[in-house]
């Protein structure tokens, strides 16, 4: 009798286990097929963001020029860059950006990733492309700039981007949105306010857009891997596997 009721009770728990078993396998399931569904929206809107900057990019900015100055010359790093990862690595990526860009804000999470898995091997460097017929470009990069000097850059750059759509389609300058970021990332707010309106700022700036328009820069965001341009790739795993064939041709 003993010996039926552990048989008994082994099968009700087997029972209990597969069930388990099958809630956490659809579990999973469901998982993974949400993961799909992200990656798949995300990589459509980036495509059609790019077809679309392809096709009426020339509207929105300058004409194409040819570099006046030897781009080996404009795409050295400067002291005041702001560079993420390995600042002495042999494999340089530099991104013009403006940040009310949509396409800029698209590609911010695939060059995020990108900057944490190689940030050892290459030096990530973002500069400054504000383009005219956008409101807030100005603004949003003087903001950046200034947290920059208080040694929040990056804090700053990032909830700039994050927060893209709730300010990126305003038909006019709005500082407030920025101080109200500048607040959150923990900035003195009067050296903000001193430092965002400040001269050495504008000036920072537009040096950074006379450069992309030595380049022959037309629209953002443009990047330069190894001081070479490259077409904007498509998504994460086409922007990795350029970055793994430099740092290969690099070692041989």
């Amino acid at each position: 009798m003993t010996m039926e009721l552990n048989e008994q009770n082994n099968q009700i728990l087997t029972k209990r286990e597969r069930k388990e078993l099958w809630r956490q396998e659809k579990a999973r399931e469901k998982q993974v097929s949400q993961h799909s569904s992200v990656v798949k929206k995300w990589t459509k809107r980036l495509a059609m963001i790019l077809v679309i900057a392809g096709a009426i990019g020339g509207l929105f900015w300058y004409g194409a020029t040819r570099p006046t100055v030897p781009t080996s010359e404009l795409l050295t790093v400067a002291s005041d860059d702001w560079v993420k990862g390995n600042r002495e690595g042999t494999i340089t990526l530099v991104e013009y950006l403006d940040f009310e860009c949509e396409a800029c804000g698209a590609y911010y999470p695939v060059i995020k990733r990108l900057s944490e898995e190689y940030k050892d091997r290459v030096k990530f460097i973002v500069r400054y492309f504000p383009l005219p017929g956008h409101k807030n470009s100005m603004t949003s990069a003087s903001a950046v700039e200034a947290a920059g000097k208080q040694g929040k850059y990056w804090e700053m750059h990032d909830i700039v981007f994050e927060n893209q759509r709730d300010w990126g389609e305003k038909q006019a300058p709005d500082p407030k949105i920025f101080e109200n970021y500048a607040r959150q990332i923990g900035l003195d707010m009067d050296r903000y306010s001193k430092d965002i309106a400040s001269q050495e700022v504008k000036d920072r700036i537009e040096r950074d857009r006379e450069t992309g328009q030595k380049l022959g820069i037309t629209g953002t965001p443009t990047f330069f891997l190894n001081g070479e341009k490259i077409q904007n790739p498509r998504g994460y795993e086409d922007f990795k596997i350029l970055l793994q064939e430099a740092i290969n041709k690099n070692k041989q």
